[in-house]
């Protein structure tokens, strides 16, 4: 057996606790020493005090509180009228069964993590799938060229200009015969030419 974790008559489970008790025996003897306990008024003070300060905190000191308490009631106090010693340790432990108040008290459902950020998951999918297809239509729709809609605007701008070009020979071939110049076939005629060409052919 262990005489460190022995003070005045109990065993500690632990050296902090044993070391604890020491220190309230220690008060006790000073206390001892120089308390007049025949003096009712200054034990009740004492008394009063170490409940206040919570003085005692170990059976050595409750030991010694409980003495206070015997002489007080010796001279003339009765149980009513002295404060109880407040033990600050639970002695019972608690196991598999719980207080009749713990089990009628309903049970909270534990909240799943996971599934909360499921369905995170899921509204900032629906969010990110609702702005490619917004920014899918609106690239579509735009006027300047992008990426999706890049080779049909080179296209349609390569087709406006061989039209613009087209019309701009017509024009100059016509004002070339309207001053007897020497000119060739507007494009509308060459095709008109090969046209007419190809049709004696399969004639």
């Amino acid at each position: 057996m262990n005489d460190e974790m022995i003070v005045g008559g109990f065993i500690f489970g632990t050296a902090a606790d044993a070391d604890l008790a020491r220190e309230e025996f220690a008060r006790i003897e000073y206390l001892d020493a120089n308390m007049n306990y025949s003096n009712t008024s200054k034990v009740m003070q004492l008394y009063d005090k170490a409940l206040d300060t919570k003085m005692f905190r170990t059976p050595v000191g409750w030991k010694y509180m409980d003495k206070l308490r015997a002489i007080l009631m010796d001279s003339g106090y009765v149980e009513a009228e002295l404060r109880p010693i407040p033990l600050y340790n639970v002695f019972a432990r608690v196991e598999e069964d719980h207080s009749v108040l713990e089990r009628i008290r309903p049970v909270k459902k534990k909240r799943d993590p996971y599934k909360r950020k499921y369905a995170l998951s899921l509204i900032l999918i629906s969010i990110l799938i609702v702005m490619v297809i917004s920014m899918f239509v609106i690239a579509m729709k735009a006027e300047t060229p992008n990426m999706l809609n890049y080779r049909n605007a080179i296209i349609n701008e390569y087709a406006d200009w061989e039209q613009d070009i087209r019309d701009r020979e017509n024009a100059v071939r016509l004002k070339e015969r309207e001053l007897n110049m020497i000119s060739p076939l507007t494009h509308d005629e060459q095709m008109e030419l090969q046209d007419k060409q190809q049709e004696e052919a399969e004639d």
